[in-house]
């Protein structure tokens, strides 16, 4: 797949959101620049896409394997998302989920490939046709017992391979899901609202979700990075950060 031969534009890795932060405040404030209007509530993320990163949209039907699922792609070489039309149903009935995977793939575009090698030139008979770079989402379930059986059985290795083919990195999706909660929930929009909301009530997390127009588990995940909520694994309970968790353990 030609995705995988585009080179880097940074190193993945060790990415700090901290950077991340960075890079999509900056675009967010060129969006402001360029439009001379303060970005709010909802990020109008589709605008900063295609007026800054120069990003166009597309529905298509993107195919997809038994048990695979592909919410949208990216085809570097003509700057566009395209948005798997299979899964119209889907978007409509989780709001905030068509805004996140336009991020992701925003992020790719941003921060992942190395948009220079795009245009150097190839040679003879290496020339790469524009293609969807697809990220799949193969059931975990299957991957598992493909694996287990690829220990005994070289033929399953290679399936394995080939079912995880296209998938992002554990580093990459870190990475670009970062970006996309970045861009959706910036830090200076997010710490504005709180002020004034009860973070620690499940009501509210979902009123706050509305106004930025995010699924709540994106809502809760940003807010946890941004340590203004901390939640212990398996409970409900939120607290005002880790030190407040961390006090209320101590009074017992």
């Amino acid at each position: 797949m030609h995705g995988e031969l585009l080179v880097r534009r940074f190193d993945l890795t060790n990415m700090r959101t901290r950077t991340i932060d960075g890079i999509t405040g900056m675009r967010i404030r060129q969006y402001e620049q360029l439009t001379g209007e303060p970005v709010v509530f909802p990020v109008p993320i589709e605008k900063i896409v295609e007026r800054i990163l120069k990003l166009d949209f597309d529905w298509i039907d993107i195919d997809e394997q038994p048990g695979e699922q592909i919410l949208a792609g990216l085809i570097p070489e003509e700057r566009r998302i395209v948005l798997n039309s299979r899964h119209l149903d889907l978007f409509q009935s989780k709001p905030g989920l068509e805004r996140s995977t336009i991020g992701h793939e925003a992020g790719h575009w941003d921060i992942d490939i190395d948009r220079t090698s795009l245009h150097h030139p190839r040679l003879p008979g290496f020339d790469l046709q524009p293609s969807v770079v697809r990220r799949h989402a193969m059931d975990r379930h299957v991957l598992v017992e493909v694996l287990n059986r690829a220990a005994y059985d070289d033929r399953y290795f290679e399936l394995y391979r080939e079912l995880t083919a296209g998938q992002d990195s554990p580093e990459v999706r870190s990475a670009v899901d970062r970006y996309q909660s970045s861009m959706l929930m910036p830090e200076w929009l997010i710490k504005a609202v709180v002020k004034n909301i009860d973070v620690t009530s499940w009501p509210a997390l979902y009123e706050l979700a509305a106004l930025a127009q995010v699924t709540i588990s994106n809502l809760v995940v940003r807010l946890h990075r941004l340590n203004i909520i901390y939640i212990p694994e398996g409970s409900r309970d939120i607290y005002a950060g880790r030190d407040a968790f961390t006090g209320q353990k101590h009074l017992f």
